[in-house]
Formats: structure tokens, C-alpha cells, sequence
């Protein structure tokens, strides 16, 4: 196999989180009186909260921290578990793990949300390690989450790896990160973002991924 570490996305790509998620946004946003489409809503999942605040609604840095601790406090009480796992993802990471892959996750998500999301949901079994943005703004961009995988599981060889994802995002990081990306189908991205961010695959589906990866 030409792999030896798979590292997943996890909104979108693991999970369908929308509807806490978008839930929690809305919440946040209401309460600052500022008015949002459901396409911007859909937008925000996936990149940093940060980076979504600033580009589409041009809020001050102080008052995206606001935002912030808003939507957390919500989604650390009820939002996560609004998510589901998508079906055939059990699926397919299990006829990866039985091959001898490693699997990580690497996600924008704050680790301790993408912590609760992976224990409660009974994924951690897959998992080498969990990689997540930090609190602060000194790790949330999915290239900075991909080089804490990197060190964590002391890959030194960018070619066995590949990423996992449903955004831009995870295409452009990956890329930045020095390692090819699938883009997925299934979840918040479309073909026409995949191809114009210049993803190395795209699969419709989880078990695409699986079969991609083994079929030599």
C-alpha cells in the first residue's frame, strides 16, 4: 500500500454535525443582533470560527471572542451531540485499521469538543490520536492541526500520508502540510469546490475511501 497514516477530517467528513452546530452559530449570532442566511450558516462548518466570523460578517477581533464563548458554552452542553456518524464510516475505517493503517483524526475543531465527540460516539477505538485546534488562536488552522498529528505520531515521511476532508479547507491544508487529499462526496462540500481547490481524489463515499486506498 502506498499509505501508512490516514488522518480524517472531522465535521463533515466523520460526523454530520450541522444541526448542532448551525443550532449553537444561530444562537450566538441572535444574541448579538446580527442578521445571517442559511448559506452562510452551512459555510461556517468546517473553518475556524475565527476565520468564519471575520470573512463573513467583519466582526472585531473582540467580538468574535464573544461569539465564541457563546456557541461553546452551548455546544459544550447539548450542540455535540446533535451529531451522528455517517453511514459506512465504521465501516470503512475498520477494513482500514484491519489492514495495519493508522488513522488519526485532524480537525479545526477545539480538541476538547472533538475529544467529546469521538468518546461519545464510540470512535476513539479507531484512532492512533486526535489532533484539535487549541482555544486560542495558536493552532486552529487545519495545517497547524496536521503538523500536531505529524509530531505526535512522529511521521517523518509526508508521502505515506494522506488527508481526509469535505472542504476547501482540508484540501488547502493538506497541500500546505505537504500531503495529498481525498474530498468527500458525502459531506458539506461540493465536486465543483473539490476540483477548483485541486483535490487529488474525490469518493462519493466512506467506503470509496477504503477502497482507494487498499485496492492495490
Amino acid at each position: 500500500m502506498k499509505y501508512d497514516y490516514i488522518l480524517y477530517d472531522l465535521d463533515g467528513t466523520l460526523m454530520d454535525s450541522a444541526p448542532g452546530v448551525k443550532r449553537c452559530i444561530r444562537l450566538s449570532l441572535d444574541a448579538k443582533g446580527i442578521t445571517y442566511t442559511e448559506a452562510q450558516l452551512n459555510s461556517m462548518i468546517g473553518p475556524p470560527f475565527r476565520t468564519s466570523m471575520k470573512e463573513l460578517f467583519d466582526v472585531d477581533i473582540d467580538n468574535i471572542e464573544d461569539f465564541i464563548r457563546i456557541y461553546r458554552g452551548e455546544y459544550k452542553e447539548r450542540g455535540w451531540k446533535e451529531a451522528s456518524v455517517y453511514p459506512g464510516i465504521c465501516e470503512s475505517l475498520d477494513r482500514l485499521k484491519n489492514a495495519g493503517l493508522h488513522l488519526a483524526v485532524a480537525t479545526s475543531k477545539p480538541l476538547k469538543f472533538s475529544n467529546d465527540i469521538i468518546d461519545g460516539f464510540g470512535l476513539r477505538k479507531y484512532f492512533d490520536f486526535v489532533g484539535g485546534a487549541s482555544d486560542d488562536k495558536s493552532a486552529e488552522t487545519k495545517k497547524d492541526v496536521i503538523n500536531i498529528v505529524f509530531n505526535a505520531l512522529n511521521i517523518t515521511d509526508k508521502s505515506r500520508v494522506l488527508m481526509v476532508g469535505d472542504r476547501l479547507y482540508d484540501i488547502e491544508g493538506a497541500h500546505q502540510a505537504g500531503i495529498k487529499c481525498v474530498a468527500g462526496l458525502w459531506g458539506y462540500g461540493s465536486r465543483e469546490e473539490f476540483e477548483k481547490y485541486s483535490a487529488d481524489f474525490i469518493v462519493d463515499t466512506p467506503m470509496d475511501v477504503a477502497d482507494l486506498i487498499l485496492k492495490d
